[in-house]
């Protein structure tokens, strides 16, 4: 087998109201995992990017723990996976852009071309999932654009794309601040009042709707949250100061990006500069470092790249 790529986009989910159910995948960051088939076993020979000096070079890595258990649900073994691997990882980890969905994504890729495809999107969907444990980021990642993914009552994730109706730019704030997805998912009520749940039902409804129809006057209302935004402001305390800039910027609407601890903004493309300053600004005036990014949402998804002979 010749040498391939994988190149996987990192992502943002929720986008307000949408939560475990929306997400679009993003142009700031990427995964790239080089690979060279033969040898004994998955080995990494090389890492770099965010990230390298904490993440496990061994089977604990999520790239080969991935692929094992995508092998495994094609009733495949391990030891049939052989491989060198050179992971470069762009995306800023625990930081609310699906960088764990990404790895994950990366490694079910990985298990599918080497097995010659016995995996299959069924199965490479299952693997991620049952690392997950929710599928917006993963088809986001997987597929591109921006994407509606739920699970169906047999546990399979299902998904459709929103088009984009009017051109659009994210501008991201992205601080320094680490934030894993258990300490998030900690604070968030177990129950939440009816109107609470209204709330969010229809501005769910409304963004998909909003965004096919390039209505971005809308957005801001579509992405107003009542579910898990103002809980998490507990431990990101600045959250609604940096929201309330973007959009005082121009930005059609804000949120918090996945778990955190992103910012992440939906922008016309003229406003996208002035939005990511307001970031910038609004975050060294309340001292929370980090750095603004602005780039395309609505990317492509994941691809693979095979070597010619």
């Amino acid at each position: 087998m010749n040498p391939f790529s994988l190149t996987i986009p990192c992502s943002t989910t929720n986008l307000g109201a949408g939560f475990d159910a929306i997400g679009i995948a993003l142009g700031a960051f990427s995964l790239r995992v080089k690979v060279r088939p033969g040898g004994d076993g998955l080995r990494i020979v090389e890492l770099s990017g965010e990230g390298v000096g904490k993440l496990p070079r061994d089977a604990t890595n999520r790239v080969i723990a991935a692929a094992v258990q995508a092998a495994g649900w094609a009733g495949r073994g391990a030891e049939e996976l052989d491989a060198e691997l050179a992971i470069d990882n762009e995306i800023p980890i625990a930081r609310g852009l699906g960088s764990s969905a990404a790895a994950a994504l990366a490694g079910a890729l990985l298990a599918d071309e080497l097995l010659g495809g016995d995996c299959g999107e069924r199965g490479i969907l299952a693997t991620c999932l049952s690392l997950e444990g929710h599928p917006d980021n993963i088809a986001a990642s997987l597929r591109g654009g921006a994407q509606v993914a739920v699970r169906d009552a047999a546990g399979h994730v299902i998904f459709c794309p929103i088009s984009f109706g009017a051109p659009l730019k994210a501008a991201l704030f992205v601080p320094e601040q680490p934030l894993s997805t258990a300490t998030a998912r900690s604070v968030l009520p177990r129950e939440v009042p009816l109107a609470d749940a209204v709330h969010n039902l229809g501005r769910s409804a409304l963004f998909v709707a909003a965004l096919g129809a390039g209505r971005l006057d809308l957005l801001g209302e579509a992405m107003e949250d009542r579910l898990h935004q103002m809980p998490r402001t507990r431990l990101m305390p600045w959250l609604p100061d940096l929201m309330a800039a973007a959009r005082g910027a121009g930005a059609a609407g804000a949120s918090l990006s996945g778990a955190g601890t992103s910012v992440f903004s939906l922008c016309a493309p003229e406003r996208a500069e002035a939005v990511a300053g307001a970031l910038t600004a609004r975050a060294q005036r309340l001292g929370v470092p980090g750095r603004a990014v602005i780039c395309e949402a609505g990317v492509a998804g994941a691809k693979v790249k095979r070597e010619s002979s």
